[in-house]
């Protein structure tokens, strides 16, 4: 199974990789000639800082999840995940989770918890996506992206994620996956993914917006379930590929063909920066402490 994953996500991602370069050539004597001046490129620079401010809610996130299991300190969990985001872009999309159980066997965390932690991980982040998905179809506003699905099926998201979390937390701790008191702290990291989701959202459009006009909502919208497409992807390094086509396709219907391929472009650009800004962050704020815990156990 195993296997036949990491070949399915192979194909998934050439298949994606081909339809965006049959656009961008379709395109390219218009995307061509958009050319960025002076504000677009301090306002790419600027939500690329946001992106990756906005990375900590996940950062705590994950500082939750590991609390979970045993107290380790912030000075541990933060560095432990912003240090090893960006090696997700490594091909086969699981360097960054293998980094973070390295950088953690240290400490008062088994092997066991570790993995378990991982696991809570990948379930919360796109749980977040899904709810915010949920919310914004329930309400309508999702409807311009796929049209053919009818109004009702939107307005049964909301229930039945509810119904799925409610499911989450009961088995969670049956399965043994999270001790048994965990629920208020479950919650807590679905808020804080949810949070990050919606701001991810609110960040491609506002990408979108220096090209052309459209509607938040479904600028947002599409964001998060193109990460979502991403996400799921086996082997696909920090969804690439898959996630520019999943938000060509579904924003086609807008009719701004050359902003939607721009913007997709823009938003990874702005999305990878943010990654390797948490990088820095992390090692700037970081790297001090642990010299200086290290210089304090030698004494």
């Amino acid at each position: 199974m195993k296997t036949l994953a990491i070949w399915g996500g192979r194909v998934v991602l050439l298949i994606a990789l081909g339809f965006v370069a049959v656009q961008v050539r379709s395109h390219w004597a218009s995307i061509s000639s958009w050319r960025p001046d002076g504000t677009d490129i301090a306002l790419l620079g600027g939500l690329s800082i946001a992106y990756g401010v906005s990375l900590v809610f996940v950062v705590e996130g994950w500082h939750r999840i590991v609390a979970l299991y045993s107290s380790e300190p912030r000075s541990r969990t933060y560095p432990s995940f912003s240090m090893t985001q960006i090696a997700k872009y490594i091909p086969g999309n699981v360097a960054h989770l293998v980094g973070r159980g390295l950088y953690l066997r240290s400490s008062s965390l088994s092997d066991g918890q570790i993995v378990k932690a991982t696991l809570v991980e990948l379930g919360a982040i796109p749980a977040g996506a899904v709810t915010v998905i949920a919310l914004l179809g329930s309400i309508g506003l999702l409807s311009p992206l796929l049209p053919w699905l009818p109004s009702w099926l939107w307005v049964l998201l909301a229930p039945g994620l509810a119904l799925g979390v409610l499911a989450a937390l009961v088995l969670a701790p049956r399965l043994g996956l999270v001790p048994q008191s965990s629920t208020s702290g479950l919650l807590v990291i679905g808020t804080l993914s949810t949070v990050f989701m919606a701001l991810l959202g609110l960040t491609f459009a506002a990408v979108f917006g220096l090209l052309a006009n459209a509607s938040i909502a479904p600028l947002a919208g599409a964001a998060v379930i193109a990460w979502l497409v991403g996400y799921l992807t086996p082997g696909a390094p920090g969804g690439l590929g898959t996630r520019e086509a999943a938000l060509v396709a579904l924003l086609w219907s807008l009719n701004q063909e050359d902003a939607v391929l721009i913007a997709a472009g823009l938003f990874r650009i702005v999305t990878t920066l943010g990654d390797v800004l948490l990088f820095l962050g992390g090692w700037v704020v970081f790297s001090g402490g642990a010299t200086r815990d290290e210089a304090s156990s030698s004494h």
